[in-house]
């Protein structure tokens, strides 16, 4: 113990006496273990443990496979005969969205939550904070005024009171009984319309029960269903799988909606994390990379170290000093530099953590939960444990070796580098090369992947437009006309505003589709090669100037289209192309399908094709634009709306206003989910800008050390051969001759790093596949332009050495002879 307790003086007093290098190899290392654990730590949160649910690996999302739409939401008839029918599931339950609106108790308020069918409860696995779960009979009509409360909500809305079990709230005018609290966790909140599950848990503020009438119960048409389901113990995905197979083709015999259609089992952890999960890794192995650049320039410095102190450990080695001993020596030295570097990374990872959480907006699940926890923290000890081995074992052998006749001789400088030593410093640098440019195409792949999406148009103009919610109770607002009655009060406020150019209501923002439907085109004969459905969207006679979209053919809608006048309705280009590709749409005519819960109280159901839109990317910008008809929200109306201005100023600065136009017709009507369009298309490429932003940084960082790198080695070669460059410049030798001499020598092994780099990228790229958009994973420009970027930068590193060895004094270097 004593000898060890020497060994780390020594060591500290050895890394105080040579502070340049010592400070270079922690900043060095911070960097690299720092990102390294603010990776680690976001995808160890996200991709990597387990749900907070019972036996979370048996909890599946169950989607229909519709013929020409693939992965789908779930109609109810199809539901219950799931439910039914299966033969691998403890149960299945049912979800979808609900918004209502919360009176009496403060100020008014508009809330997101879900409407979960039968047993949900017990298929994700949780139990209620307090009170209890529904009961069977709550799903009944007329005794489902009961609601359970988010944790969040509880103690944000009712400040965490135990009281709030059994008490009556009132939500759009009906009083409910608050049966339970749930615990804080990540829930799933509805299926959007491109079968994903949204998991905006700020936003998941409540549950109540669903419940179906006979006629919605029987519907086939209507794809409106989240399902989950739980495994029984012991059963597969694959055998559930076969399973709901056997189930679909029995379904497809019977009924005719259901012709051709199958059912999926996905994981419910893929479901929350599989869109992000490829990016992730991705990233940890990028930064794993940069983690061994770094590993491999401390390893280069210490070598460099080592050979400067050849007398030093000569000198121990002829007292007695065994291999062993120097070698522990080294390696206390460098785990003394692994500690420093580690402690200073895990505090850069926790700034690392924030800047990525801040990234991410909230609908990406479990990025909120990141954080540097023990399980983190001790994956970053052994990742100090396996860099220190790393950077030091080879150094540490190496110099624990010396030449002691050539160490020990007077008059001369420190001894040279072994032409082993040297080589291996020579492939640290290829290494590091051939790293840094693997890394910095891939970030430009990325950084070029971003652009194209910036490009991108989306069919709508988002500048200064700004976008929120509204949801009409329905005990309030019952019938047509007093619905209409309100939206249209509201327009006409809207108008009046200071600096608001337009306004209008549609069911949705642009980017945000959620209603698909059924329709047939009257007049012609059905076709079993079509599916008849298509994005529906409800919106005001004013909804295509406001968004900046364009009419292309026909006309828009205007305000006389109300519903004392005969339905029209607006199809998009891709609607035109794929179901009236060799006639023209104008005058056709579409009978909706929809719910009777939907289309009554007289609502119009034949609707006259009278335009022809530009297509909007409703799905997001890397997708197709999809089939879409519109009809005026007049002529069919909904409680629940989006509101959309359209401003000549600064979009924020005119939301007070808009608050106060509803309310000035209902003091008691809240608005919720106010967001300019602007952020809502920035959030929809948060993942590529995410991507972008880690693969650039962890490129630069690479591109960084591997000119460190160079410039090392070759300032440390210069050195070294300082007589040599002396006597040559004694003999004739010409700056120019010395310049090309050295520059030589690190152009060479940037070419030889830039040949293997080249090929490192052309494979890894591969990976990258899946994070691309509108650019190939070898694209020319990207491949030839980090080239020549890394050439240049690698240029610098060598020319600064190498002018200085110009700068060597003939008389002053022979004097060592």
């Amino acid at each position: 113990m004593q000898t060890l307790w020497q060994d780390l003086r020594f060591g500290a007093r050895m890394l105080l006496k040579n502070p340049g290098v010592t400070a270079i190899a922690v900043i060095t290392l911070a960097l690299a273990i720092g990102a390294n654990t603010a990776i680690f730590s976001v995808v160890d949160a996200v991709a990597l443990r387990p749900l907070s649910y019972k036996n979370p690996d048996r909890l599946v999302a169950l989607w229909e496979n519709v013929p020409q739409r693939g992965r789908w939401r779930v109609t109810p008839a199809n539901y219950f005969d799931w439910k039914k029918q299966n033969h691998t599931f403890e149960d299945i339950a049912a979800f979808g969205a609900s918004t209502l609106t919360l009176t009496g108790d403060g100020q008014p308020e508009q809330l997101q939550g879900t409407r979960v069918g039968s047993g949900y409860f017990n298929v994700v696995g949780v139990e209620p904070k307090l009170g209890r779960p529904f009961v069977s009979e709550e799903f009944e009509a007329g005794k489902n005024q009961v609601i359970i409360l988010s944790e969040q909500f509880w103690k944000t809305r009712y400040g965490a009171d135990p009281g709030i079990v059994n008490r009556a709230i009132t939500l759009d005018g009906n009083s409910y009984t608050v049966v339970g609290v749930m615990p804080a966790g990540i829930y799933p909140g509805w299926p959007n319309v491109s079968a994903k599950i949204s998991f905006e848990s700020d936003q998941q503020q409540y549950w109540t029960p669903m419940t179906f009438t006979a006629q919605r119960a029987s519907n086939r048409n209507s794809h409106v269903l989240g399902v989950l389901g739980r495994l029984k113990p012991g059963v597969t995905l694959a055998q559930s799988q076969a399973d709901m197979y056997s189930l679909a083709a029995r379904l497809s015999q019977e009924y005719a909606e259901n012709k051709g259609a199958g059912i999926i089992v996905n994981p419910f952890m893929n479901e929350m994390v599989g869109p992000v999960k490829p990016a992730l890794f991705t990233m940890l192995g990028a930064v794993g990379v940069v983690l061994l650049i770094a590993c491999a320039n401390i390893a280069g410095l210490l070598l460099a170290q080592h050979a400067a102190r050849g007398k030093e450990v000569a000198i121990r080695a002829a007292l007695g000093a065994g291999r062993g001993r120097l070698v522990r020596q080294f390696l206390i030295e460098g785990l003394l530099l692994s500690l420093l570097g580690t402690g200073a990374g895990v505090l850069l990872a926790r700034f690392g953590v924030d800047f990525i959480v801040q990234l991410v907006p909230s609908q990406y699940p479990r990025f909120s939960q990141t954080q540097i926890d023990l399980r983190v923290l001790g994956f970053t000890a052994v990742l100090a444990v396996a860099t220190c081995l790393l950077f030091t074992l080879f150094p540490a052998w190496q110099g624990s070796k010396p030449k002691l006749q050539t160490a020990l001789e007077q008059g001369r400088r420190v001894s040279g580098v072994s032409a082993g030593r040297q080589r291996f410093r020579q492939l640290l640098v290829v290494f590091q090369i051939s790293m840094a440019v693997m890394l910095v195409i891939s970030a430009g792949l990325l950084v070029k992947t971003f652009w194209r999406l910036r490009q991108v148009d989306p069919g709508f103009e988002p500048t200064k437009v700004v976008s929120l919610t509204l949801g009409l109770p329905a005990a309030q607002y019952g019938d047509n006309q007093k619905i209409n009655s309100f939206f249209n009060q509201l327009l006409d406020r809207l108008a009046a505003v200071p600096g608001v150019e337009s306004a209008s209501i549609a069911y949705d923002h642009p980017l945000q589709t959620n209603w698909i439907d059924a329709f047939a085109i009257v007049g012609r004969p059905e076709r079993p090669d079509e599916s008849g459905s298509a994005n529906f969207s409800p919106v005001s006679w004013n909804y295509f100037e406001t968004i900046g979209a364009k009419v292309s053919g026909g006309r828009s809608f205007t305000a006389q289209d109300d519903q004392d006048h005969p339905g029209v309705a607006i199809v998009n280009e891709s609607f035109a192309r794929k179901y009236f590709p060799n006639e023209k749409p104008l005058g056709q005519r579409l009978q909706l399908n929809a719910p009777g819960r939907i289309w009554e109280n007289k609502r119009l159901t034949t609707f006259e094709i009278v335009g022809i839109a530009r297509d909007v990317k409703s799905s997001g910008l890397t997708t197709d634009p999809e089939p879409t008809y519109y009809v005026p929200a007049a002529q069919s109306p909904l409680q629940n709306m989006t509101v959309l201005v359209r401003t000549t100023s600064e979009p924020a600065a005119i939301v007070p206003s808009l608050r106060s136009a509803v309310l000035a017709i209902d003091p008691n009507q809240p608005i919720a989910n106010v967001k300019t369009m602007e952020n809502i298309v920035a959030d929809s490429i948060a993942q590529p800008r995410l991507s972008m932003l880690l693969m650039g940084l962890f490129g630069v960082l690479a591109l960084v050390l591997a000119a460190v790198g160079i410039y090392g080695l070759l300032s440390y070669a210069v050195a070294q051969r300082t007589q040599e460059m002396g006597i040559r410049m004694a003999l004739g030798a010409r700056m120019v001759d010395v310049l090309t001499l050295v520059l030589k020598q690190g152009m060479t092994l940037v070419l030889l790093g830039q040949v293997f780099g080249l090929a490192a990228a052309f494979a890894f790229t591969r990976v990258l596949r899946t994070l691309l958009f509108g650019v190939t994973p070898t694209d020319l420009t990207t491949f030839v332009a980090v080239s020549t970027v890394l050439t240049a930068v690698a240029f610098v590193a060598s020319y600064l050495p190498a002018r200085r060895a110009t700068k060597v004094d003939p008389l002053e270097a022979l004097r060592y002879e």
